[in-house]
């Protein structure tokens, strides 16, 4: 085994990224205040268990707190279903859109967007709000706003290389 960490430095490390990613997946920050510090005692708890000749520590501690959030969505109910994207990462669309176009083309492909689709890709990007929380704003499921967030980018995306 390499240079094992200590549980400082794993927290030092990981703790704002196992923060973000739970905030992206849950509403409210009180819950993914908790589910953070779950994330963290699980991972301390079993870290004597942690093989690093079947993954790296960064891959184990995403799978950790990945399912740390599934658990959380199952126990509470929440949803009649577990958000798709807590497994993935985000979208190359999403990265080519908002990082390689001028804001001055991005703002005039957002102008040519339906309003409803507008409203949620600024929601999400300029806002920074969560989907969850765009969808409670919008007044509609949260499926229904995943599948809008994704048609927009794929428009925006067709009108910026056109």
């Amino acid at each position: 085994m390499g240079t094992k960490l200590t549980n400082e430095e794993i927290y030092e490390k990981y703790h704002e990224k196992v923060f973000s990613y739970i905030r992206n997946h849950v509403n409210q920050i009180e819950d993914a205040e908790d589910l953070c510090s779950d994330v963290f005692v699980k991972i301390y708890s079993k870290l004597d268990t942690f093989d690093e000749s079947k993954a790296s520590i960064s891959t184990w501690i995403y799978a950790m707190t990945s399912n740390t959030v599934i658990d959380f969505y199952r126990t509470n109910h929440i949803h009649s279903e577990i958000p798709e994207d807590l497994a993935e990462d985000k979208s190359l669309i999403e990265d080519e859109v908002l990082n390689n176009e001028s804001l001055e083309l991005l703002a005039g492909a957002l102008r040519s967007l339906p309003q409803e689709l507008m409203d949620i890709v600024v929601l999400r990007y300029y806002k920074g709000l969560t989907l969850q929380e765009v969808a409670t704003q919008m007044n509609l499921s949260y499926g229904v706003t995943k599948l809008r967030h994704k048609e927009a980018l794929g428009r925006l995306k067709d009108l910026l290389e056109g």
